[in-house]
């Protein structure tokens, strides 16, 4: 987001902070939905497994994790709309504009937004190549690979928030 609006000097010159506020906790509900579907989908599978019989392969996980981490984004990201309209509802202009400033200086932020969405084509291209080589069955439409693909990039996010934050902690530090 740092690339897609001006950063002002103050926060109550901040000229986008609705859409910058929006788009943060959009692609943060994303990226969280498409994580818990690592956890979700091989839940689901040993308890389709138990209940009948379905074998715990690779050809049975893979389709498997595409869906759940397509479903996960679609409804991470609209409960990111939801949480924030909820949250923000009646405040004053200033508070968004603070919260999105505040958002603009976070560099380890910065680095999770840049580093989950570009995961997320990259994961796009890289499900639908291995569904068009018969990796995976190709029972799925492309566009539903593709969003599983872009969930399973973003969520990778996760990991890069892991790794930065308390680097970029010692680093004030010292």
């Amino acid at each position: 987001m740092t690339s897609l609006f001006p950063h002002a000097a103050y926060e109550e010159d901040q000229p986008h902070a609705h859409s910058i506020l929006y788009l943060h906790t959009i692609r943060s509900g994303a990226m969280m939905g498409s994580f818990l579907s690592l956890i979700t989908a091989p839940v689901s599978l040993l308890v389709s497994r138990y209940r009948h019989g379905t074998a715990f392969t690779l050809k049975t996980f893979l389709p498997r994790l595409l869906t759940h981490s397509g479903r996960g984004l679609v409804i991470g990201a609209l409960f990111g709309a939801l949480a924030t309209a909820g949250r923000m509802w009646g405040r004053e202009e200033i508070e968004w504009q603070d919260r999105a400033w505040r958002l603009q200086e976070n560099k380890p932020q910065a680095g999770t937004d840049f580093w989950s969405l570009d995961n997320a084509a990259l994961g796009a291209v890289a499900a639908v190549l291995v569904v068009r080589r018969g990796i995976i069955p190709g029972g799925m439409g492309l566009g539903s690979v593709a969003l599983g693909g872009a969930g399973l990039g973003m969520a990778t996010g996760l990991g890069y928030m892991i790794y930065a934050s308390p680097k970029q902690s010692i680093e004030k530090v010292g």
